[in-house]
């Protein structure tokens, strides 16, 4: 019995159990969390900002600036011409005058991340020599070192995550690593967007066909086949696309010959 009430009383003076951790509850401290794993939970959030309806590309912007080390100054950046860029997403004021003197000079480190695969690094503006004349004109705007990490899959670029600082040598390799980890997630933003759009032009495009093949074999007392022939035949003859001409049918009732 003694034994018995020896282990009741050391049962009772253990120590709990650790506490079941649910979902949503913090694991640890900020202060005690690593580099990883703080890049985790702010990835996590901005996962769960962009499913809340919030633009994914203004999201992803913001985040590379809250977390990528060194960045003050971001944006997202796509090639819309020769040596012609343009912003999808910013950061502050700053960011459309950096592009808009690119576009005026004809050179800079945005323009060359949408031609090329590998990262451009600037660690030092005032000692730059590969654009003189984005230089000249982005030091005094503030600017001491950037990073653009191109948008890319494969061997298609999309565009550039562009990001700036006023410190010059603000970046490490840990800020190419992370930039990198956004820049992919914009990427994939991108050709989403790009993939819904031209599927939705490809619906678009078969409902207009189907509609002017109906007219066509209501008119003619022809079968499907026949009737898409007819528009192949309208799409050949006046060099226009067939999807172009099935609208032209569909609006006006007259199939264009020539």
């Amino acid at each position: 019995m003694s034994e018995l009430l020896e282990q009741v009383e050391m049962s009772q003076s253990s120590p709990e159990p650790p506490p079941v951790i649910r979902a949503g509850q913090q694991l640890v401290s900020k202060e005690s969390k690593s580099g990883a794993a703080r890049f985790g939970a702010a990835l996590t959030e901005l996962a769960l900002t962009v499913h809340n309806g919030a633009d994914p590309l203004t999201v992803i912007t913001q985040g590379a600036i809250d977390i990528v080390p060194g960045a003050e100054l971001a944006a997202l950046v796509i090639l819309t011409g020769p040596s012609r860029l343009e912003a999808c997403a910013v950061t502050g004021p700053l960011p459309p005058q950096i592009i808009a003197l690119q576009n005026e000079v004809g050179e800079g480190p945005c323009l060359d991340a949408v031609k090329q695969l590998g990262v451009v690094w600037v660690a030092n503006l005032a000692t730059e020599t590969r654009w003189p004349q984005f230089a000249a004109g982005a030091i005094p705007l503030g600017v001491g070192s950037m990073m653009c990490t191109p948008l890319m899959i494969q061997d298609r670029i999309y565009g550039s995550l562009s990001l700036a600082s006023a410190t010059p040598d603000a970046f490490d390799e840990e800020s190419q690593a992370m930039a990198a980890v956004f820049a992919a997630n914009i990427t994939l933003a991108l050709a989403g967007d790009e993939w819904r759009r031209n599927m939705t032009a490809a619906l678009s495009s078969r409902d207009v066909i189907g509609q002017a093949k109906g007219i066509l074999m209501e008119r003619y007392r022809v079968t499907p086949d026949a009737a898409f022939a007819l528009l192949v035949k309208a799409s050949q003859h006046t060099h226009t696309k067939l999807r172009d001409v099935s609208d032209q049918l569909c609006r006006t009732g007259v199939l264009p010959t020539a």
